[in-house]
């Protein structure tokens, strides 16, 4: 681990950002904004900050014809399809929960990869899916044993979990043969090309009765340019240079970091069986990583693996 140590600080900044996202995106459906808008908004506002950026720069790699169909893929899933199962999920819930459920994309990206890319499972894995049923049961009842929680908000951050799934699926090819600043920037010119259509049809008439000021912008920039550009171009330069899986462990930071600032900035207050289910969530995530971790992917990198299997 020291010896990539650099590769983990970007991950770090990912965890960071994200964590927060839950919040501001909060703030603006509070606000009014509706999440085609938030996530049109975001997306679109990176996408041109980064093209804009790394262009002038001539730090953009090239793609070759056949990748757009990976692109085009991987834009589809995240930002796409991942966003819109979380900005509606957090509709329904509180940004701690929201961010518990998304803790488990860990758990569910091994499958993805054994389907796709024949990468071995092992029990740990199902006892942690299982666990982290039992997490999420236990968050949804309230003390007086009645159920306090939406199932559709729920039901919306599972959309989200799955896309990020299929995502890395796709990352695991594309990270081999481009770079994390080029991944970053075409997979947002893609995803905000997926979510104009829906913007322009459903929400000119709601965009003109919004206020924007610093208590607008201030979030809005924030997921563009924290949570959209240098968050995702952190995880792909990690992901790059370590694993898939072992990247996408960290996600089961997220929620400690949404706990955190939501409580902080008095936002939402915990409840025992919050904090008792989360607990169960992130033991579920831990154990579906160990195996993992000390075997898989000890010994040789992820690419060095691949290299191997084709010799």
């Amino acid at each position: 681990m020291l010896k990539n140590f650099k590769s983990y600080i970007p991950i770090f900044f990912s965890m960071l950002f994200w964590g927060m996202s839950f919040i501001w995106t909060k703030d603006l459906l509070n606000a009014g904004f509706s999440p085609i808008i938030i996530i049109t908004l975001r997306v679109l506002i990176s996408a041109i900050l980064l093209y804009v950026i790394f262009k002038i720069a001539g730090k953009l790699d090239k793609i070759e014809r056949k990748d757009y169909k990976l692109f085009m893929a991987l834009a589809f899933f995240e930002p796409f399809l991942y966003f819109f199962g979380e900005n509606w999920g957090l509709q329904y819930l509180d940004p701690s929960i929201g961010s518990v459920i998304i803790s488990t994309i860990p758990v569910f990206v091994p499958f993805g990869l054994y389907f796709f890319h024949k990468e071995a499972l092992h029990w740990q894995l199902i006892i942690g899916v299982f666990l982290t049923i039992i997490g999420l049961f236990i968050i949804s009842i309230s003390p007086n044993a009645a159920f306090n929680v939406s199932g559709k908000g729920i039901l919306l951050m599972f959309l989200a979990v799955f896309s990020a799934s299929g995502y890395s699926v796709v990352l695991y090819k594309v990270v081999k043969k481009y770079e994390p600043i080029t991944i970053t920037t075409t997979q947002n010119i893609i995803g905000s090309i997926y979510y104009l259509p829906f913007f322009f049809a459903f929400e000119m008439k709601t965009i003109k009765t919004l206020t924007f000021n610093f208590d607008t912008l201030y979030p809005l920039f924030a997921l563009a340019i924290l949570c959209s550009s240098i968050a995702f171009i952190c995880y792909s330069y990690s992901a790059k240079r370590l694993t898939i899986p072992k990247t996408s462990v960290f996600t089961n930071a997220v929620p400690i970091v949404t706990i955190l600032f939501a409580v902080l900035l008095g936002k939402e207050v915990l409840t025992l069986n919050k904090v008792i289910g989360m607990v169960v969530v992130l033991l579920g995530v831990f154990l579906s990583q160990i195996n993992l971790k000390r075997k898989n992917y000890e010994s040789k990198s992820w690419i060095s693996a691949i290299k191997l299997r084709k010799r």
